[in-house]
């Protein structure tokens, strides 16, 4: 191996650890693009759990604060039934904000939620959606001891098929936030693990390559500090970027499926579509892998060393 001489030192320290950063991680860029790589995937996979996350939780909040109830009528109802109903719910006062959804508008619901199965929805004999009330409940009203008994009760009249509460999916999909969270940071976490190892084992086959620079530089009085420096920033940079890719590609697969998905499915695209990372996220997403890269660099260097 040619022998390298110890490069200028240049009055600026931060300029010539980044400088030497730069050209280590250029002279080994086959296994930098590796550890690059690493962090991307790592952090694409904590980042899709985060931002499947986000949108349902903004979904949740959409209807947090509005209690509804959905009284689902038999689709032959008779009016003398459907008079009763529509008695019953207007003599208490706590469920007489109700709106009649006929059979029509149901279909048409139905058809603007997912415009790929209008067709098919278009072409059945008959309409297969009941008419149904949807009432409006004022705070704490669900909450209340009388409210159980008066839903069984309105359960019982003739017509009624189903009586359906909103905030049990809203319970539902908190639930499934919770998981989701917990999933992809545990998923982001191993992978991130994994990735700071593969930084590790990048840096210290730079270390070898460098092995007589480095032992040139303490001949001549350089410092630790001064030695460690470019190959700690190395790893910060390779984590950096790598949390830079992941956020470019998240960003350019959720706009490219956003554009896709929006005119053959809107209640998919409304849920799971609807805004991307906030920039807390997208700056977290970044930092992390930074932090990644900073630990398997220093790793690396605190190992070599020890051994020096």
């Amino acid at each position: 191996m040619k022998p390298r001489t110890e490069p200028n030192v240049p009055s600026n320290t931060i300029t010539y650890f980044l400088k030497e950063a730069l050209r280590r991680t250029w002279t080994a860029k086959r296994t930098s693009f590796v550890a690059i790589v690493m962090i991307a995937i790592s952090l694409f996979v904590l980042g899709s759990f985060l931002l499947l996350s986000e949108n349902l939780q903004r979904a949740v909040e959409r209807w947090q604060g509005h209690s509804r109830v959905t009284v689902y009528l038999d689709a032959a109802i008779t009016p003398a039934d459907q008079r009763n109903v529509d008695a019953f719910l207007a003599a208490h006062p706590e469920l007489a904000s109700r709106r009649f959804v006929n059979k029509q508008e149901a279909l048409q619901r139905f058809k603007s939620y997912f415009t790929n199965l209008a067709e098919v929805a278009g072409n059945l004999e008959e309409n297969p959606f009941p008419p149904s009330y949807e009432i409006e409940l004022r705070p704490g009203v669900a909450q209340s001891s009388g409210f159980d008994a008066l839903m069984n009760e309105l359960r019982k009249l003739p017509g009624v098929d189903q009586v359906q509460f909103d905030w049990e999916w809203t319970r539902r999909l908190h639930r499934i936030i919770e998981m989701l969270n917990i999933i992809g940071i545990a998923a982001g976490g191993v992978l991130a693990v994994a990735a700071a190892f593969t930084i590790a084992n990048v840096i210290r086959l730079t270390m070898m390559l460098y092995h007589e620079e480095i032992e040139i530089m303490r001949l001549v009085g350089a410092t630790e500090r001064m030695i460690r420096g470019p190959f700690l920033i190395e790893g910060l940079l390779q984590g950096t970027l790598g949390g830079i890719v992941a956020v470019a590609v998240l960003a350019g697969g959720f706009f490219a499926a956003q554009r896709t998905l929006a005119p053959s499915s809107s209640l998919l695209w409304g849920f799971l579509f609807g805004c991307f990372l906030p920039w807390q996220k997208i700056v977290a997403l970044i930092l992390g892998g930074t932090l990644a890269g900073w630990f398997g660099s220093w790793l690396s260097v605190h190992e070599r060393t020890e051994e020096a």
